[in-house]
């Protein structure tokens, strides 16, 4: 079921420098939140904050975050990543076939059964709409799909978890104008099932998508809310300029 994500007087250090600062912004259960800014302004360290994969990298995180009311700080990594789904720019295959590509994560909490994991790649290509493209593909090298279709099994891969949460950078910037379009929608049938935070470039994409939207600039949050708001009546000149843009 989708999760509501509260941020509060969120703080990161990294490398010594203040890459985030007093970011405060919640992403409804059930909605979109979109994260829109040029490339630099902190939308990729926010979602690596709220996985925690940050931490990994020597991050200084501090501030308030949680879950439904409870602290991703107070939950075990394994845990919260079974709850919260990341799906990168860039998309990453491992060794191996497309089905296996799809459930890697089901293997890693202990499914070995060939039948459940093939059912679970199925069911979860079934609910984005991707079945018929990948089901004479599934026992094909992942390797030699494009770079589109290797993006949409990286977001099956994370969805076939059942993600709370799920957390998107700039998920169609690789891909074609088609799987962009098609992913799009499929974001709009996923808020059923999962609150979702994605981090744009494009102000067209979030105000194609979002329900709210936050600016972010130099590692601050200028101002969120409704997406209309920001795109018809924004508080904030730079706000003004990246959406006239």
């Amino acid at each position: 079921m989708p999760v509501q994500l509260v941020v509060e007087n969120m703080n990161v250090l990294l490398d010594g420098k203040n890459v985030l600062r007093d970011v405060a912004v919640t992403a409804e259960a059930g909605k979109i939140l979109a994260l829109m800014g040029k490339t630099g302004s902190g939308k990729s360290t926010f979602l690596r904050v709220i996985n925690r994969m940050a931490e990994q990298y020597g991050a200084e995180v501090s501030g308030n975050i949680t879950l439904d009311g409870s602290s991703i700080f107070m939950m075990k990594q394994a845990e919260l990543r079974k709850r919260v789904g990341l799906v990168f720019t860039e998309p990453v295959l491992f060794s191996g076939t497309v089905s296996q590509n799809i459930t890697a994560g089901l293997k890693l909490q202990g499914i070995r059964k060939k039948n459940e994991l093939e059912e679970a790649a199925e069911e979860t290509l079934q609910r984005m709409g991707y079945w018929e493209d990948f089901k004479d593909e599934l026992r094909s090298d992942a390797h030699d799909l494009t770079r589109s279709q290797a993006q949409v099994i990286c977001i099956a891969r994370s969805l076939c978890l059942h993600p709370e949460l799920l957390l998107m950078d700039e998920p169609t910037r690789m891909t074609d104008t088609m799987t962009s379009i098609r992913l799009e929608e499929m974001l709009f049938n996923l808020k059923k099932d999962c609150t979702v935070v994605i981090a744009v470039h494009s102000p067209q994409l979030a105000g194609r998508i979002a329900d709210k939207t936050a600016m972010m600039e130099e590692g601050q949050i200028l101002e969120w809310g409704k997406t209309s708001d920001l795109f018809f009546h924004p508080k904030h000149d730079h706000t003004l300029s990246f959406v006239s843009a």
